[in-house]
C-alpha cells in the first residue's frame, strides 16, 4: 500500500470517529437548553428603595415576567446595622458614647461601669431568635469559637466577639434566613453569594453549605468577595468540589475575559466538579449605566446562545425607556415597566432560540473507554492528515507512517495513564487545524497551473467562471470543514465546552497558515511556478516587493492583536451595530475575515486571466489563507454549540459567495472594457 492510501485511510478512520464524538456533543448540547434567570437581590433593594416601590410586590410581577432566581448575599459586618434584626458597635465606639450618655442596654450599661469591655472587641445586640442563632453558628465556622461569648441569651440578646472591627466588618455572616424565606415564597429559587475565608476547615466549609441551604432548594451558588475567590481557595478546594457533590448544588463560574477578573480557584474547582459547573454572565453595574436597553438583552440573548451560559445574572436596568404607542407618539415607561419589559424580552428571546427558564444544570461530563480510543483514532487521523500534507509537499519518507503513529500512540496514553490526555489532544487539535488549513489552501493549486488558451474569450470564461469559483470555494472550504471535524472530535468534552479548559495556539493558529501557504505559493511547483530560496535572496528588494511584505507584516500584527475575547485592538462603533445587524439577520454573524476577504478571493480566483493570477497569487493565496485559517478557529471555540459554529460558516459561505460573484462580474466588465480599448488603439 502506498504513503499516501495509509494517510488517507488513518484521515478516514479518524474522521468517523470524530463524527461520532460529535453527535455525542450535540446530543448532550440538546439536552442542555434550561436557562437561569437571576437578578442581585441587593441592587433590586437599592432600586425598589430609590423609586418607592414594593420590594415583594415587584418580585411577584417580576417571576411573571420570566424571573426565576434571586442571587442574595450573605451578611456581610459591615451591613449588620443596616438591617433591624441586630446592631454591632465596637468597644471603644461603647466605652466613648458612654462618656456623653448612660447606655441603654443594661448588660453593656454594666459592664461599662465595671470596665470590662473590651476596646478591641466587636459586640451585638441582637432582636431575634433565628438571626442570634445564625450569628453563633456563622461566627464559630469564621472565627475560634473561644472568641464568640453570649453575654445575655434573652433577646434582645448581647454577644460579644473578640476581633477588630475592620475584621468583623468584612466577615460574611451567612444567608438572611427572612430574606431567603420570602423570596421562595414568592415561588422563585435562591442563588447563595458567600464569600472565601482562606482558615476554613473542611469541617467549617460544609458548615457554610449548611447554612446556604438552610430552609429549601437552591438555584446556583455564586461565589463574591473583595478577593474575588471561590470559596476553599487556596487551601481546600477539595472540600469545596466534595460538597458540591454531596449536597448536588451548581457552582457558577462567572464569565471573565480578563485574567484579573477571572475568580481565583474558578477554575480548578470548576475541573473538579464539570458536570455541576453552570456558566454565569453578569453585566457590571457601572457598564449597564452605558448600554441601552436592547444592547443588554442582545447581549445576554448572544451569551446564551453563542457560549453556553446558562445563568443570566441581572441587576436592574437604572433608566426609563420610550415605546410608541397606538397613535404613533412616544411614551416614557415607567422604571419598574422598563425592567419587567426586559425580563420578558429576555425570555421571549430564550423561547424562540428554543430555550426555557429554569433551574440551570450543568453538561453531562460525558467520558468512558469508548469515547478515549474515539479520541485517539481522531489523534491517528491528525496524525495521517500531516503525512498526507508532507506527501503533497513531496516531502513524506518511507519511515513517516510507523514514525507518526508510534509517537501519537505513546504521546496519548502515556497522557491518559496521569489523567492528562487533554494535553495531547489539544497540541494534535493545533496541529490537526495548520495541516488542514494548508491542505484546504492547496486545493487553490490547479488554478494557478496552465491552461489551455481556448478556455478563455477576451480573457474571461464567461460561462465556466461561475460555476468553476463556487466549485473552488467548495472544494477549499470543504477540506477546512473535514479539518473542524477534527477539531471537534478531538477538543469534544464538558470542560472545553464550559471553557474551563480552552484550545492552545489560537494566534498561532491564525498567522502560521496564511505565511506557510505563501512560502509554498513561492517555493514549490504546487502552484506553477516556483522560485528558488538562493535566487530570491540575491534578487534586489524592489519598491512592490518591499510594499507587499509590509502589507503581510501589518495584516499579521492586526491578525494577531484583533484575536482573542480581549483584543488589543478593539472593535468599532460601526462594526459592533454591523454584528449586531448580522446577528440580527442570519441568526449566528458569519466572520467578516471570511465572507469580506478569504471567500470572495476564492471565487474570483477561476475567472482571472493567467496574467492576472500570476501578479495578484499571492494575495488570493494570503486572503484564502487567512479566512481557510479562520473557519478552523471557528471550530476551536468548543464553548459555542456546534449547530451555531455550523450555521456561522454556512451564512460565511453563502455571503462570500455572493460577494465574490460580484467581484467576478465586475472583473468580467472591466477586463472586457480594457481589452476592446487595447484592441481600438491597435
Amino acid at each position: 500500500m502506498s504513503l499516501r492510501r495509509v494517510a488517507l485511510l488513518f484521515v478516514i478512520v479518524g474522521a468517523l470517529a470524530s463524527l461520532l464524538v460529535a453527535a455525542d456533543r450535540r446530543r448532550f448540547e440538546a439536552l442542555n437548553r434550561t436557562v437561569e434567570i437571576t437578578i442581585d437581590q441587593q441592587d433590586l433593594a437599592d432600586f425598589a428603595h430609590a423609586y418607592g416601590y414594593d420590594m415583594n410586590e415587584l418580585l411577584r410581577e417580576m417571576r411573571r415576567a420570566g424571573l426565576t432566581s434571586v442571587a442574595v448575599y450573605e451578611e456581610l459586618g459591615q451591613r449588620v446595622n443596616n438591617s433591624s434584626q441586630a446592631i454591632s458597635f465596637s468597644g471603644q465606639q461603647l466605652i466613648d458614647a458612654a462618656r456623653t450618655a448612660p447606655l441603654a442596654d443594661r448588660t453593656l450599661a454594666a459592664m461599662v461601669r465595671q470596665r470590662t469591655i473590651d476596646p478591641n472587641s466587636v459586640y451585638l445586640i441582637v432582636y431575634d431568635a433565628a438571626t442570634l442563632k445564625r450569628y453563633l453558628s456563622v461566627l464559630g465556622t469564621q472565627l475560634e469559637p473561644q472568641n464568640v461569648r453570649v453575654l445575655r441569651a434573652g433577646v434582645p440578646s448581647v454577644v460579644a466577639v473578640k476581633t477588630q472591627i475592620d475584621f468583623f466588618n468584612s466577615l460574611g455572616l451567612g444567608i438572611p434566613a427572612d430574606i431567603a424565606r420570602q423570596i421562595r415564597l414568592m415561588g422563585l429559587l435562591v442563588d447563595p453569594r458567600v464569600q472565601n475565608n482562606e482558615r476554613l476547615t473542611r469541617e467549617r466549609i460544609q458548615a457554610v453549605f449548611g447554612q446556604m441551604l438552610a430552609g429549601g432548594r437552591i438555584g446556583t451558588v455564586i461565589f463574591f468577595g473583595q478577593r474575588n475567590e471561590v470559596l476553599g481557595y487556596p487551601y481546600n478546594l477539595d472540600a469545596t468540589a466534595d460538597n458540591f457533590r454531596m449536597f448536588g448544588v451548581n457552582f457558577g463560574d462567572i464569565e471573565a475575559y480578563d485574567p484579573n477578573q477571572i475568580q481565583k480557584g474558578s477554575q480548578t474547582l470548576s475541573r473538579k466538579i464539570v458536570n455541576q459547573t453552570v456558566r454565569v454572565q453578569a453585566i457590571s453595574k457601572v457598564e449597564v449605566d452605558k448600554l441601552d436597553l436592547d444592547t443588554v438583552v442582545a447581549r445576554y440573548l448572544l451569551g446564551v446562545r453563542e457560549r453556553n451560559i446558562r445563568v443570566i445574572y441581572l441587576r436592574p436596568f437604572p433608566r426609563i425607556v420610550q415605546r410608541p404607542s397606538a397613535d404613533g407618539t412616544l411614551v416614557s415607561e415607567s422604571a419598574e415597566a422598563t425592567n419587567l419589559d426586559m425580563l420578558r424580552r429576555l425570555r421571549a428571546g430564550l423561547q424562540a432560540n428554543g430555550f426555557s427558564v429554569g433551574r440551570a444544570s450543568g453538561f453531562v461530563d460525558f467520558k468512558g473507554a469508548t469515547l478515549e480510543v474515539l479520541y485517539f483514532l481522531a489523534a491517528l487521523g491528525a496524525a495521517g492528515a500531516f503525512l498526507l500534507l508532507l506527501d503533497l509537499l513531496g516531502w513524506s519518507r518511507a519511515w513517516m507512517p510507523a514514525a507518526f503513529f508510534a509517537v501519537t500512540a505513546l504521546a496519548f496514553w502515556a497522557a491518559f495513564a496521569v489523567g492528562r490526555d487533554y494535553v495531547v489532544r489539544e497540541l494534535w487539535a493545533l496541529g490537526a487545524a495548520i495541516t488542514f488549513s494548508l491542505l484546504a489552501g492547496l486545493t487553490l493549486g490547479p488554478y494557478f497551473r496552465p491552461v489551455p488558451d481556448t478556455y478563455w474569450t477576451d480573457g474571461f470564461a464567461a460561462r465556466t467562471a461561475p460555476w468553476a469559483g463556487l466549485l473552488c470555494l467548495l472544494r477549499a472550504v470543504g477540506v477546512a470543514l473535514l479539518g473542524g471535524l477534527f477539531v471537534v472530535g478531538l477538543l469534544s468534552q464538558a470542560s472545553f465546552m464550559i471553557e474551563v479548559q480552552q484550545s492552545v495556539g489560537t494566534k498561532l493558529l491564525l498567522v502560521a497558515p496564511p505565511l506557510l501557504l505563501l512560502a509554498i505559493y513561492a517555493f514549490t511547483d504546487l502552484f506553477g511556478a516556483r522560485l528558488r530560496v538562493r535566487g530570491v535572496a540575491a534578487a534586489p528588494l524592489r519598491v512592490w516587493q518591499f510594499a507587499a511584505t509590509l502589507v503581510l507584516a501589518t495584516a499579521a500584527l492586526v491578525l494577531v492583536s484583533r484575536s482573542g475575547n480581549q483584543p488589543d485592538i478593539g472593535v468599532s462603533g460601526l462594526e459592533t451595530h454591523v454584528r449586531g445587524a448580522l446577528t440580527s439577520l442570519v441568526g449566528a454573524r458569519p466572520r467578516f475575515k471570511e465572507f469580506l476577504i478569504g471567500f470572495p478571493a476564492i471565487v474570483l480566483l477561476p475567472a482571472l486571466t493567467r496574467q492576472h493570477r500570476r501578479v495578484a497569487g499571492w494575495l488570493i493565496v494570503f486572503a484564502a489563507a487567512i479566512a481557510l485559517s479562520d473557519v478552523l478557529d471557528t471550530f476551536t471555540h468548543i464553548h459555542t454549540p456546534l449547530a451555531v459554529t455550523m450555521l456561522r460558516v454556512f451564512n460565511g459561505l453563502l455571503f462570500g459567495a455572493i460577494i465574490g460573484l460580484m467581484l467576478q462580474y465586475l472583473y468580467a466588465a472591466l477586463n472586457g472594457r480594457l481589452n476592446r480599448g487595447a484592441a481600438r488603439s491597435k
